[in-house]
């Protein structure tokens, strides 16, 4: 009897392994066992002023639900944000008063302004990791601001094939570059799967998005395999404007996310590019043009935090959101990969579960120097996805993985740090 009691629990585990396991796409790729600079928390530690950051906080309630990113409209005096309802809500500034503005294709994230046509703004919309719409498309997408119209900018792709032992940056000059055009020439492509975030060139004519993962159906439970196996699932395109061309810029790289051009003063245009990759805690470089183009280089290693969206303040300095903060059981299992597999099989939801701090980065115009940092847990913020700056003080988008606590809704403003006046 006990033999077949035996056998039986050896056939459960076998079926639960098998059945457990992650999709193909996480499954292949688990990353080895990664250790992260140490430099870089201390670095983060020697400038943190967790105190003060929580005395900065301001709190206007209101019915705004969770977002994830803010833009401030030409003039200062009003704001749009991309919520988990759905749709895109106006913010009066001065009052802090809000209503809906606009229903979003699928659910809206990263929002930017177009430069020198203060009458558009654009914005990425997906699936928020649940069912899709019918009749909605992943994409890029421009919002007019005066009849409130929405028209795709990017709905597809090129379709390539990612080396999963070979990332790649194409530089600008690169003809081997995937790209797709304006009159469906260039090879095969797909639907844009994802379209998380994105910034626009300083002239307006070029659109950086990014699309942290590719493949159908995507849950958030895929989202957490995600930061736990750390598959080179990542690409980065830009779309121009004047030529309709949609071209990859990078691929094969972790969850890239935020991305932001670097200020390139006396040149015609950007020669390089910042990209967050969230739960590999690390900002990244991409080379574009230059004598560097079609490399790459690690900025920072090692983060504190998922550094999510990323935006500049008036002096170049760029604030790095931290949706949450990397855990002692996440960075242990990244030492010691061996585990991942069984991490992979357990509930992505007992992970989810655990309440953690989030904050903010203010690093050097480069990228390389942490100016200012802090930690926070507790009403109001839940886990600040963006960081925006203005005049009047930082504007933290506060999203969560699930339902907004009654005390969480409404705009969440951090005062002007002293450390960074």
């Amino acid at each position: 009897m006990k033999k077949w009691i035996g056998i039986g629990l050896v056939l459960l585990i076998v079926i639960w392994w098998i059945a457990a396991a992650p999709r193909p796409e996480i499954r292949c790729c688990v990353a080895e066992s990664i250790s992260f600079d140490p430099k870089t928390a201390a670095a983060i530690t020697a400038v943190e002023h967790s105190a003060d950051f929580a005395a900065g906080l301001e709190h206007f309630r209101s019915d705004l639900p969770g977002y994830d990113d803010v833009v401030l409209l030409t003039g200062g005096t009003r704001a749009l944000v991309t919520a988990t309802d759905g749709k895109i809500w106006s913010v009066d500034l001065a009052t802090h008063a809000v209503e809906p503005f606009v229903d979003a294709p699928l659910m809206a994230f990263g929002i930017h302004e177009a430069p020198g046509d203060p009458n558009h703004v654009y914005f990425c919309s997906s699936n928020a990791y649940g069912e899709p719409f019918p009749g909605e498309a992943v994409g890029l997408y421009r919002l007019a601001l005066d009849t409130r119209k929405i028209e795709p900018i990017v709905l597809e792709v090129p379709a390539t094939l990612i080396d999963p032992d070979h990332p790649v940056v194409y530089a600008d000059n690169d003809p081997k570059a995937p790209e797709l055009r304006r009159d469906g020439s260039g090879g095969d492509h797909r639907p844009l799967v994802v379209c998380d975030n994105l910034e626009v060139s300083e002239d307006g004519r070029r659109i950086y998005f990014s699309e942290p993962f590719s493949y159908r159906d995507a849950s958030l439970d895929d989202a957490v395999d995600e930061a736990i196996a750390l598959p080179p699932n990542g690409r980065l395109w830009r779309h121009d404007l004047d030529t309709g061309t949609t071209r990859l810029v990078a691929e094969g790289f972790h969850f890239i996310n935020g991305v932001l051009y670097d200020l390139h003063p006396g040149q015609p245009r950007e020669e390089s590019v910042l990209v967050t990759q969230t739960s590999l805690f690390r900002l990244a470089r991409f080379y574009l043009r230059g004598p560097k183009a079609g490399s790459y280089e690690v900025v920072l290693d090692g983060l504190t935090g998922m550094d999510d969206g990323m935006d500049r303040d008036a002096s170049g300095r760029i604030w790095l959101a931290l949706f949450t903060e990397r855990s002692p059981i996440l960075t242990w299992a990244h030492e010691n990969a061996w585990i991942k597999p069984l991490l992979l099989r357990l509930p992505p939801r007992l992970l989810l579960r655990q309440t953690q701090r989030t904050g903010v980065i203010v690093v050097s115009p480069d990228g390389s120097k942490p100016l200012y940092a802090a930690m926070y847990k507790g009403l109001p913020l839940a886990s600040i996805a963006s960081a925006v700056p203005a005049e009047n003080g930082i504007y933290l988008a506060n999203e969560s993985l699930g339902e907004l606590d009654s005390e969480q809704s409404g705009i969440v403003r951090l005062k002007w740090p002293k450390q960074l006046h």
